[in-house]
């Protein structure tokens, strides 16, 4: 068994058990980390080895020595050599030796005047030692005198920075922790997250988690299920309206045969009429299924945009629309050029049949490039914009084709091409008046962004 099938085993499977094992966990670390310091900071066990300490208890006997009675003194003396085996400690007449000197500023020295709690003289009576300790003569004011060895070592400050280490190094250890154990519970969660975010666009190929805790697993499940009946549904829709679309083409065109033998001018106008409007709507049922399938991106070519732009513009002055192009870039898009026509064809015939006219603009955007088909119509009031990217909503409401103005289903196609091209539709009401329908699409050079160099991506974008 290999060390990762091991771990995943040893894993709790339920999420309370998994923050249950990382609560255990972080209690576990620091009690580890308290116990392995305490051991290492903890003080000897017996503190009379300690310089200060035994620099302290002198200090300490130089004042029961000053406060009590002569005559008690030297059986004072006796008692503290007695009860201080590790502190050298005897009676003093007061001669110090010719090469006596007072004794040096040191720690331990400064320890015992502070525990003697009076003025004391010290003297050092052997100057000239060559070994650690220091051999004093000590003074009180009230004629008190013994002399006592202290050994000559730096006194040892309280351990901050040790502690301090160790309690930083206590909460970093902590947080680590809780941060990977935090990553390891919420990584399942964040690919169904993706996984679900990327259902039904380009990327749907987004796998869900397979491992991680049980409730995860069961809703990465459920996920998986519904996405399967989501896109049966889906597929199921797409091929009944495609089905229905494409077989009424042939019983419209044999109605149209035999509405040609009406002799009555007027019915026979009134059926042609009548079934023209049928065929287009069966046309744009099927372009609306077509356009509104997700396709592989490695299908999309190199586009000029500008081209596909005079291409539509060109088309219906043919006609004799009033349509032109305002400003145009030439700039290199990725996707299928006929959609892009189409999308833009859309944009503009409904410019033209709402607007009286249509005018067109490229310009630069933050996401790449956008076209904007600007009309001087009514617009679109704002409660009804989001509506109008619905499949077979019309501006003017009305369901019936006696004014043949339209199915309902030409935003709805350009939504769909746009999305599948990685872009974007806008629709704004302008404040001078009419509607300013955008298409945003991103650069082709874009994407070989770190393959090209900055002059080659330039030179890309920009024919």
């Amino acid at each position: 068994m290999t060390l990762a099938a091991l771990r995943a085993r040893l894993r709790p499977r339920s999420v309370a058990a998994q923050i249950a094992l990382l609560v255990v966990a972080g209690i576990a670390v620091a009690h580890v980390v308290a116990t392995t310091a305490f051991f290492l900071l903890h003080e000897p066990q017996n503190p009379d080895t300690l310089p200060g300490v035994a620099a302290a208890r002198v200090g300490v006997l130089a004042r029961l020595l000053d406060a009590a009675d002569p005559a008690v003194r030297p059986a004072l003396i006796a008692a503290g050599a007695h009860s201080l085996p590790l502190v050298e400690v005897e009676p003093w007449d007061g001669v110090a030796p010719p090469d006596a000197k007072p004794a040096p500023d040191r720690a331990v020295i400064r320890r015992l005047r502070g525990a003697a709690g009076r003025p004391v003289t010290v003297t050092n009576l052997k100057p000239d030692s060559t070994n650690d300790n220091l051999y004093v003569g000590i003074a009180t004011g009230n004629g008190a005198r013994f002399r006592a060895t202290l050994t000559d070592d730096p006194l040892r400050p309280p351990r901050q920075g040790a502690l301090i280490f160790t309690v930083v190094f206590l909460a970093l250890t902590l947080a680590l922790l809780c941060v990977w154990a935090a990553r390891a519970l919420t990584a399942p969660l964040a690919r169904l997250a993706g996984a679900a975010e990327a259902f039904g666009t380009r990327d749907d190929h987004v796998a869900l988690p397979q491992s991680g805790p049980e409730e995860v697993l069961a809703v990465s499940r459920a996920l998986d299920r519904m996405r399967a009946r989501v896109r049966r549904l889906i597929d199921d829709r797409t091929q009944m309206l495609a089905a229905i679309s494409h077989d009424l083409r042939t019983p419209i065109t044999r109605l149209r045969l035999r509405a040609e033998f009406i002799e009555d001018e007027g019915a026979r106008a009134a059926t042609l009429r009548d079934l023209d409007q049928m065929n287009g709507l069966v046309q744009a049922a099927l372009s609306f299924v077509r356009d509104g399938q997700v396709r592989d991106a490695g299908s999309h070519s190199l586009v000029d945009l500008a081209s596909v732009v005079q291409t539509v513009c060109d088309g219906f002055t043919d006609i004799g629309a009033p349509v032109s192009v305002e400003r145009s870039r030439h700039v290199l898009v990725r996707g299928n050029p006929d959609e892009l026509e189409r999308a833009i064809t859309n944009l503009v015939d409904n410019a033209v049949k709402y607007g009286g006219q249509a005018r067109l603009a490229m310009e630069g955007a933050g996401r790449g490039v956008r076209v904007c088909v600007i009309d001087s119509g009514p617009g679109i009031p704002d409660a009804e914009r989001e509506a109008m990217l619905q499949p077979f909503v019309r501006g003017d409401r009305a369901r019936n084709l006696n004014d043949a103005s339209g199915f309902g289903l030409g935003l709805s196609i350009v939504q769909a091409i746009v999305e599948a091209h990685d872009g974007r539709l806008t629709l704004e009401n302008r404040p001078e008046g009419g509607l300013s329908a955008a298409i945003e699409l991103p650069l082709a050079a874009r994407e070989f962004s770190g393959k090209v160099g900055q002059g080659e991506q330039r030179e890309a974008a920009l024919v």
